[in-house]
């Protein structure tokens, strides 16, 4: 059976994640090292807006600085529409999308793997961990918060690789000088190189101690979509799970219509959360509004539409 073309909350969302990623990767750009080393205003943007840091750090310290205070915005937004944060605005929830995106097997596969599983709820130990060791004044968030997980595999991995990985390959271009009919290729690279130089590489770029560590763990983290769509975000992500408790009974809700639906189950196919869009137990705690189950849907069974706190669709 034809499946509908990509719906336009799906395209909006994907422009909204790539969007976040680039800003992310513009935030980091200004804390690396260069000759003038000034880290720019607002790389702690994503922090700002970040509750799991808000919540963490007051519990801890019993003091909030004021520019945390962005996370009230998540928080009610949360409240009212959903775990929309996990699907629209986090750039290490985009990385698991395009890693996901790569992923084979058949249909059969696709829909088991993508079902709600009880070990979902492993999040939600993890954010009770965090939650008591705060109380015990000891905040272990930057550990394993999503923003500070990205920016440190970003910082100790993917951008040492990348700034070495790029000055050699510049730099044997520029001492082995290959010409094509009389055409020196120096003539292209240096000044795209130096470019470069001036906006992306660091001066002096820092290798860290247990780097080798934390890039399994960060390229494992990304890796295990293949196993699981999003599998950091459905078994692991403590932000997550603080957002799937706030939001747990949104305004925007699912409604699926019995009568058109066949039970295909390609809604459950293209979830991102594993949040069963496909039966009365859809789970909005998991649900990342995404809109892939609305999009994929060959009979348009599914539809979010507005509803009074307390009711169901």
């Amino acid at each position: 059976m034809a499946r509908n073309k990509t719906s336009w909350p799906v395209w909006l969302r994907r422009v909204c994640q790539t969007a976040f990623v680039f800003a992310f990767v513009y935030l980091f750009l200004q804390t690396a090292y260069h000759p003038v080393n000034r880290a720019g205003r607002g790389v702690d943007l994503f922090f700002q807006f970040d509750p799991l840091v808000l919540v963490t750090s007051f519990i801890a310290s019993h003091q909030i600085a004021s520019g945390m205070l962005l996370a009230l915005i998540t928080l009610a937004v949360t409240f009212l529409a959903g775990r929309w944060f996990c699907g629209w605005i986090c750039p290490f929830g985009a990385l698991h999308n395009l890693v996901t995106a790569v992923r084979r097997g058949g249909a059969k596969l696709r829909v088991a793997s993508s079902t709600f599983s009880p070990r979902q709820r492993i999040k939600y130990y993890v954010l009770l961990a965090l939650v008591v060791c705060s109380l015990l004044g000891l905040n272990l968030a930057g550990w394993i918060d999503p923003f500070s997980f990205l920016f440190r595999g970003t910082a100790m991995v993917a951008y040492p690789m990348l700034d070495d990985a790029t000055k050699s390959s510049f730099g044997w271009v520029y001492q082995t000088d290959p010409a094509i009919h009389g055409f020196h290729l120096t003539s292209a690279t240096e000044p795209v190189y130096d470019v470069l130089r001036r906006t992306v590489l660091a001066d002096l770029q820092p290798h860290f101690t247990g780097s080798f560590l934390l890039a399994i763990l960060f390229f494992g983290a990304l890796l295990l979509n293949l196993h699981r769509t999003r599998f950091w975000c459905r078994y692991v992500c403590p932000l997550g799970a603080l957002l799937g408790v706030v939001g747990n009974n949104p305004l925007v809700q699912i409604q699926r219509d019995e009568a058109a639906c066949n039970g295909c189950r390609i809604c459950v196919e293209n979830c991102q959360g594993g949040a069963n869009p496909d039966s009365s137990a859809w789970k909005p705690t998991e649900c990342m509004y995404c809109w892939n189950c609305q999009s994929a849907c060959p009979h348009q069974a599914i539809t979010f539409s507005i509803h009074v706190p307390g009711g169901r669709p």
